[in-house]
């Protein structure tokens, strides 16, 4: 068994797991998985989130406004979610980000609740995670990221911090990821043949990485296609060694140690 993985994204609260939540998170532990982390999608996600955290020890959640939520999140989504950010087992803000995948017709209303959330991060001494999707044979949505995170960091410095889950590049993406001091988050993509992922991270140093699910979304080889769980993060840190050349518990414990400092996680 591979001990102390961390999920750093896996949306507990949903559909998918109402038949068996408690047991999804007993098989995590059982395959060595002993934090999850949650992030939030919508302001009623948050609730959800919150609930989760008070019934599991090494649960953890974040809070914040997923970009494909944020045409129909109130205009003060962000004032509604900053008091949560004091709550003891919040540990980053977001997912938030910017998606261009499914429509560009809220794009800016994405960008602005992008650099509410950023600024909220910074102010709380929170990490952020970050949502980047876009178009096959575009980038827009990279570059509109970094640059909001750069106009927010020149007044934030090093107070802004995060992570860009569930990373698949492009390369150039790698390399302004590490210079704006975030990681990348791994999950099961890494396991799909022709994704490009390995590539993508190629330049990326070992302990800049962090290992996530994004269930009940992505599941790895060779679960994908069905629902993805806490469980199988062991799968990405298995492919992950493979592809580095490295033991599995080197990658355990290099990635979990990355994850508890940037999320200030307690060490189990």
């Amino acid at each position: 068994m591979t001990p102390f993985l961390v999920d750093t994204h896996v949306h507990l609260y949903a559909d998918a797991y109402d038949a068996d939540r408690d047991a999804v998170v007993a098989r995590a532990r059982s395959a060595g998985v002993t934090q999850l982390i949650l992030p939030a999608v919508d302001l009623d996600s948050i609730e959800d989130v919150l609930e989760l955290c008070d019934r599991h020890d090494g649960v953890f959640g974040m809070a914040g406004i997923h970009p494909t939520y944020v045409a129909d999140a109130p205009a003060n989504a962000a004032i509604q979610i900053e008091p949560v950010l004091q709550t003891e087992k919040i540990v980053a803000v977001g997912e938030t980000g910017l998606d261009y995948y499914w429509s560009r017709e809220h794009e800016e209303r994405q960008r602005d609740s992008l650099a509410a959330h950023a600024r909220l991060a910074a102010a709380h001494r929170l990490p952020l995670s970050l949502h980047n999707r876009d178009k096959k044979g575009s980038e827009d949505s990279s570059r509109d990221l970094v640059a909001i995170l750069r106009d927010v960091k020149a007044d934030a410095g090093d107070a802004l911090t995060g992570v860009f889950h569930c990373f698949g590049g492009p390369k150039w993406l790698a390399d302004e990821v590490l210079d704006l001091g975030f990681v990348v988050g791994l999950g099961g993509t890494l396991t799909f043949k022709n994704a490009g992922v390995p590539e993508a991270i190629a330049d990326v140093p070992i302990d800049r990485i962090v290992l996530e699910t994004d269930g009940p979304y992505l599941a790895p080889t060779p679960h994908r296609g069905s629902r993805n769980e806490p469980a199988y993060v062991p799968l990405v840190a298995e492919t992950l060694a493979a592809v580095r050349g490295m033991s599995v518990e080197d990658v355990a414990e290099i990635t979990t140690r990355t994850a508890r400092t940037l999320f200030g996680l307690p060490v189990t």
